[in-house]
């Protein structure tokens, strides 16, 4: 019997033909080579099992499951019953990893102790061309803990984490039912789940990169906000208590993160609904920098250009 690896890759892919060789890529490229990869075709229509099967005839440390389109929480789910390491992680099939990444996250775990869950790292926006895109900077938490991770999640994403197997088959795993009613918000969910369960650690470098494709589920937005919110619902129901306020946070920092990827696709209505709800569902909205700073600039936004109308030349 071989030795089990250190880590397993999960890797779910529904009709990824088109990146998933990338994404076995920079697997490959790993600094850290004690890991298996498990891809989970989940009923693909195209080509993505013969470019699996193509990365698999050179590496051994790939392997592929094929099954009927159950999502992608089931695939994960799939391969979570087979992995053998003590981390496993989740690779979407479109998103890459630098070199780094598997080193980097399990040496922070490994550093934090037994108490710490997961780990993480910082995230890099691409387009389909692998092109670096323009995002807010961001400083992450001297601590990022439960209530840090409910009302701004640094996370962000499925790609972005390294966790304990064991811990994250005693929460479950990905929860199937809620991406079926509400859409993908899963990996946020576990991360809370896990967070209830011990610390955090995380990786202050951009090891991940994001793909913002046109076909991403994640330009679903108004599913994403359905998701987003029961997620805040079932913590506030069921979760470590939190005073209200957080909760409040939560909601209105979530809506505004939508807002601002319906900009970013011109979805200008949407995001002045999504806009309109964070204010609306917190009453001390104006305590929170990040809600103000908005509201400062658009009252501001006349005034400059006042000033700089003053002294123009006659036309």
């Amino acid at each position: 019997m071989t030795t089990a690896p250190l880590v397993s890759v999960i890797v779910p892919a529904y009709n990824a033909q088109a990146f998933v060789g990338r994404t076995l890529a920079s697997l490959r490229a790993q600094t850290l080579s004690d890991f298996e990869a498990i891809v989970v075709d989940d009923g693909s229509s195209d080509a993505t099992a013969a470019v699996v099967s193509e990365a698999m005839a050179a590496d051994p440390r790939f392997r592929l499951i094929r099954q009927a389109n159950g999502g992608v929480a089931v695939a994960r789910n799939r391969a979570l019953a087979e992995a053998r390491g003590r981390y496993v992680a989740n690779l979407d099939s479109d998103d890459l990893w630098r070199p780094q990444f598997l080193e980097r996250t399990v040496a922070a775990l490994e550093a934090a102790g037994e108490t710490a869950v997961f780990a993480f790292a910082r995230t890099l926006w691409i387009d389909e061309q692998d092109r670096l895109l323009d995002q807010a900077e961001t400083q992450l938490a001297a601590v990022v803990d439960y209530r840090e991770l409910l009302t701004r999640n640094p996370i962000g994403n499925g790609s972005a984490m390294l966790m304990r197997a064991d811990a994250v088959r005693a929460v479950g795993g990905y929860d199937a039912g809620l991406v079926h009613d509400f859409g993908q918000t899963e990996d946020w969910q576990l991360s809370l789940q896990l967070s209830w369960r011990g610390a955090v650690a995380a990786v202050d470098e951009p090891l991940v990169l994001y793909r913002i494709a046109p076909q991403s589920s994640s330009h679903a937005l108004e599913r994403s906000a359905r998701g987003a919110l029961e997620v805040i619902r079932r913590c506030e129901s069921h979760g470590p208590r939190l005073r209200r306020h957080d909760y409040w946070t939560a909601r209105s920092l979530t809506l505004l993160w939508l807002a601002r990827r319906a900009v970013r696709m011109r979805r200008l209505g949407l995001a002045l609904r999504f806009a309109a709800r964070a204010y609306l569902f917190n009453p001390l909205w104006f305590t929170l920098r990040e809600l103000r700073a908005p509201v400062v600039k658009a009252l501001l936004s006349p005034l400059r250009m006042g000033r700089r109308s003053v002294g123009a030349p006659a036309v």
